[in-house]
């Protein structure tokens, strides 16, 4: 558990390994200023970590209350260039109060992505939705909201 703060590599270093990596999110990737001047991370920093861990999972937590929407997660930092998630082989997860999850079933919330950002929406986040719905082969998110039931 990374607790409230920026990015270690010692951190990296003692966690190598780790089964599941609980990672502070603050401020979403493009953000990074202010994350270094209130001292928390980014998206896309708690996935560098991740993968310099060789985490197996990564729990993102503590969001902004600023910001009431899931961050996308789009961007991340792999050696100074820009990946996609799409890269990343460990499953990646929101955490939020009062959440339960078991190692079998953090793969499972991960794969509830989708369906939060229906709860949380934010501004352009129908193509980030989109995107991700595409590469499961589903239906576009306006598609599926028009759907009753």
């Amino acid at each position: 558990y990374s607790g409230d703060c920026r990015p270690s590599n010692r951190f990296a270093d003692v966690g190598f390994g780790t089964d599941l990596l609980i990672h502070e999110a603050t401020f979403e990737d493009g953000m990074e200023e202010e994350a270094v001047m209130k001292r928390h991370s980014t998206v896309g920093e708690a996935m560098d970590i991740a993968r310099r861990m060789n985490a197996k999972a990564l729990m993102l937590t503590h969001f902004s209350q600023r910001y009431p929407k899931i961050p996308p997660l789009k961007r991340s930092i792999q050696n100074g260039e820009c990946s996609t998630s799409e890269d990343d082989d460990f499953p990646i997860a929101f955490a939020f109060d009062f959440m339960r999850v078991r190692p079998n079933t953090v793969a499972m919330a991960a794969k509830l992505t989708p369906a939060l950002r229906l709860l949380y929406p934010g501004e352009g986040d129908d193509d980030v939705m989109d995107a991700e719905l595409l590469k499961e082969g589903k239906d576009s998110v306006k598609e599926l909201m028009n759907v009753p039931g």
